[in-house]
Formats: structure tokens, sequence, C-alpha cells
């Protein structure tokens, strides 16, 4: 896995700390770590544009709730959930960002909720920094997640709280006890059972956390540097803060929607070539001489004096280079588009909407089929090719099942 950048903001908001995570044979640890003041972030801007970015909000900025969807179509619940959740809000609903989760097997949605002008302003100040973050995520969220215990991290500056896969929190030490107690209580009397077991990890091997309290079995965990350790727990299935009007706009994410003239027609000559590979995998006989009299067509229509098809595909190739992709970006994007399409039956299959970040080497694209079953019948056969695979919003409309699929190498 290629390095990644962290930074998290501490509770005062107003400084920081951050570490550079690789992952090796030994396993995940800070290369290079330090600690800023927020007006000092230019610092980190030459490495926030060489590696993925990773951004921590105190836990106290971000609140957990969970809902009963009423669909799974991912835009009607961006419209619905706010007002779903208004009177637990209690805040003006227009004013917070509503980041959704997925929608587990119970049909229950996970909602992070952040305030929209906090958000802005942090994100303003990163960007003046030239560091635009591809997730932003509490911090807590980073914690391990258990099925029969919580975990608890103490650090430096606050204690993180973990009860479930949507319920994260924060507070000071002298509160905690009392903070647990209330917590356990609330999910008693909410589900008539309770978590009596809860894992404590600390630098301090030590730790009097939570010893008074009776009835709680406490595992202590001891780690040699907490922030560390926090950043290495890190999920790729935590909620993205990063959501609607907040989605991450960097250049190397290849969003072929948000891409303006001058790199449209690039983009267009980039499906071009991408559908002229599906019909060499799919298409024989006179089909495929069909689809390529079309494909040149539409080649030639932005370069006029293209006269066979492997020209256009070279010109294709030079102009993903000239929109940013390098070597190794195309090689995995072309490796994880073959494996896509050799395992997805595109007779029963439509596949659009490609999406490539290069940063994460994940290829996301949308597909339509007739019924539910082929599309899970498509996600098992993508994950027996050796993928990791992840699909998401599956809805029916008009007797047409659509979903997002993003697809990528398991590690």
């Amino acid at each position: 896995m290629k390095d990644r950048l962290f930074i998290r903001l501490k509770s005062d908001e107003e400084s920081l700390e951050w570490g550079l995570l690789s992952t090796g044979e030994s396993g995940a640890a800070f290369k290079e770590q330090g600690e800023l003041l927020l007006d000092d972030l230019v610092a980190l801007a030459e490495q926030a544009m060489e590696h993925q970015v990773i951004l921590l909000l105190p836990a106290s900025r971000v609140r957990c709730f969970k809902v009963k969807a009423p669909t799974r179509n991912r835009k009607q619940l961006e419209k619905a959930v706010p007002y779903i959740l208004e009177e637990q809000v209690l805040d003006n609903v227009e004013q917070q960002l509503f980041a959704l989760g997925s929608v587990n097997t119970d049909g229950m949605l996970a909602v992070n909720v952040v305030d929209k002008a906090y958000l802005a302003d942090l994100l303003d100040r990163l960007k003046q920094a030239s560091i635009e973050p591809d997730f932003v995520i509490s911090d807590a969220a980073c914690l391990p997640l258990f099925d029969d215990a919580w975990s608890l991290l103490e650090h430096d500056d606050a204690i993180l709280v973990r009860q479930s896969a949507n319920e994260y929190w924060s507070t000071e030490a002298d509160m905690l006890a009392d903070l647990i107690s209330w917590n356990l209580q609330t999910q008693f009397e909410e589900n008539q059972t309770v978590s009596q077991a809860i894992r404590i990890y600390s630098p301090d091997e030590n730790t009097e956390l939570l010893s008074g309290m009776a009835g709680l079995a406490i595992q202590k965990m001891p780690v040699e540097d907490s922030f560390e350790w926090l950043c290495t727990q890190f999920s790729y299935s935590s909620i993205n803060l990063l959501q609607q009007e907040f989605s991450s706009q960097k250049k190397h994410q290849m969003n072929l929607g948000l891409w303006k003239l001058p790199a449209v027609a690039a983009a267009a000559l980039l499906v071009v070539g991408l559908i002229y590979l599906v019909s060499q995998m799919i298409v024989l006989g006179q089909q495929r001489s069909q689809y390529e009299q079309q494909i040149l067509a539409s080649i030639q229509q932005l370069y006029p004096n293209v006269t066979d098809v492997n020209t256009g595909l070279i010109q294709v190739s030079n102009s993903f280079s000239t929109l940013g992709g390098n070597a190794a970006s195309s090689n995995s994007f072309m490796l994880l588009l073959d494996k896509s399409l050799a395992a997805i039956d595109t007779q029963t299959i439509k596949v659009s909407q490609l999406e490539y970040l290069s940063s994460m080497a994940q290829l996301s694209f949308d597909v339509e089929t007739s019924d539910y079953s082929t599309l899970t019948a498509a996600q098992n056969k993508l994950e027996s090719a050796g993928m990791k695979v992840d699909m998401r919003n599956a809805s029916e409309n008009g007797g047409v099942w659509s979903a997002r699929i993003s697809v990528g190498v398991k590690e």
C-alpha cells in the first residue's frame, strides 16, 4: 500500500499532529511525524501533493446517528435524512452536513452530522496551504470495532470511545466514568442488552481509567505511540465526510463528470478506447467489425485525420497521460478494467459512468440489470476473481436494478 499522510486536528482546534504512514512487510509505522500549528499547515503541502491525505477531526465535532432507511436510493436519502433527524439534531438542518454511510442488513442507515460552516472553514484553510484531503472522518471512528466489547484510546489531549459501528465520541478523563455509565444504561434501555467489557488502549501500561467501575470487564492494551496506533486502525469503510457539496475535487480522481471542456475531449477519447476494449472481449465476427467502424467514426470527430482504430487508441493513450495519468496508474486502471469486464456478463448487465481513483487504485462504475440476483451474482464473481468489491446504492426503478460498484486489488 502507498504511504498515506494522516493529519489529526487536536481538541484545541488550533494545533495538529501529523504522520506519514508506511506499510511494509513488518506492518504499518510512521516514516515521519510531528506537530504543527494550524497556521503552519503549508509545511505539509509537498507531502500532501505526493500522498493520499486523511484528515481526522475531533470526535466532539461529529455526531453519530442511525435511522431506518426509507429507500436505498442515495439521492433520495440525502434529501430525506436531514428531516428524519431534525428533532434529534436540534440545529438548523440546512446548516448541517448529513454524511451517509451504508445501509445494513436490518435496513438501518449510519449517518454522521457535522456543521457545514465549520467544515467549509477548515477545508478552506487547508486549501490555502495547498492541501486537499481525500478522506475526512472523526478521529474516534478509527478505533477498532468488536462484537463483544467497546474500545477506548487514551491519547494526550482526549479520551476516544467507540461503542459500535457508528457510535463513537470523545471526552475528558474526569467525565469518562459518568459518560460510560450513562451510555451503558441507554444501551440497556434501548436493546435490553449491554456490553460490560471494554478494551483500553493506552501508552500508560498502568492506566487507572475506569478502574473504579464495578461490573465492568477491562482489558488493558498497551500501545507505544497512541497516534501512530490510531492511524494504523483506519478503515476505508468509515463514513467519509467529503460528501455532497464537499466531495473531493482532486485532479487525480479523474471524475469524468467534472472535467472542463478541454479535458472532456480527451475523456471522450478514453471512453471510446474503453468501448473498443469491451468490444475486443465480448464481440465476435461481424459484430466486432461494426463496433470498430462506430469507434473509428467517433475518433474522427475529434481527430479527422485518423484512418484506423489502432492509431486512434494511441491518441487515447496520449490523452490519458496529458490529463495526469502515468504508466503505473494506467496499468492499474487497465488491470482492474480487464478483470471487471472478464467477470461481468455484459449481455445482461450494462456498465457506465467509469471513474478511476488513482490514489486508491480503485475503479468505480454504474451497473444496470433486470433483477437484483444478477447484481449479487456479479459481485460474487468479481470477488471470486480476486478483487476487493464494494457495491453501494442498489435500487430498483421501473423494473431496472442499478448500483454503484467499486473494485480494487485485495491487499
